[in-house]
């Protein structure tokens, strides 16, 4: 069978190509095209990467079928990407700062905020709660679904823990790209991405009480 890849970074460059074509035998997984990749091109070293396929992102012992696209990424570099949990405010201006440099024409940002009133009732403050190691493992793995599938510069992700009054930001998301539509584009994703995997959870208080707000459980994955 015959499959596509793509691969990036330090990848493209041991390989001295960023696309080619590979034909695998039929029941082959992510681990068989890793092999076949790293005996044609010698210099290439994909451990300790990751692999997406169909830019959703897969485990080496992934199937593969007739078509797929498999993309090779490397480690992202701590200079590229900046995400994370924190219990101090969030400050955006300087996140767009660090994702601005010349090569990216277009930074794109999203703030989130505490909204009072919200349904109609005054909001007190929220109050996060996070399983923070898996919460972390978790960005990483979205930050690199998003570089799957948009050429992208610099990403920042990062997500409050505690109370969050009316005004301040719970969440701070800075794409920059060398264009204005994949960096809208990722940013939307990621957002999205946010609010269906993350295991961050929110409580709302109010006046007359508190509760906590749905959130986190993806459909496929509810007991």
């Amino acid at each position: 069978m015959r499959i596509e890849v793509r691969l990036f970074a330090l990848y493209r460059e041991q390989a001295g190509t960023d696309r080619l074509a590979l034909e695998l035998p039929e029941g082959a997984r992510v681990r068989e095209a890793q092999k076949a990749l790293e005996e044609r091109f010698p210099r290439l070293r994909l451990e300790g990467g990751m692999a997406a396929v169909n830019q959703a992102l897969a485990g080496a012992e992934t199937p593969l079928k007739e078509g797929d696209e498999v993309a090779f990424l490397p480690p992202v570099s701590g200079g590229q990407d900046s995400y994370g949990l924190t219990q101090e405010p969030l400050d955006l201006e300087a996140l767009v700062a660090w994702a601005t440099a010349p090569e990216y024409g277009a930074v794109v940002s999203f703030l989130g905020t505490t909204r009072s009133p919200n349904r109609g009732e005054e909001v007190a403050f929220l109050e996060y709660e996070a399983y923070p190691e898996m919460a972390e493992k978790v960005m990483a793995e979205i930050l690199a679904e998003m570089r799957a599938r948009w050429p992208l510069g610099r990403i920042a992700l990062w997500h409050r823990l505690g109370r969050v009054d009316p005004g301040e930001a719970s969440i701070a998301i800075v794409v920059s790209a060398r264009h204005r539509k994949e960096a809208f584009a990722a940013c939307q994703y990621a957002i999205d991405r946010v609010k269906q995997i993350l295991p961050v959870w929110k409580k709302e208080h109010r006046k007359d009480g508190s509760f906590w707000v749905e959130g986190f459980a993806p459909e496929d994955k509810r007991l």
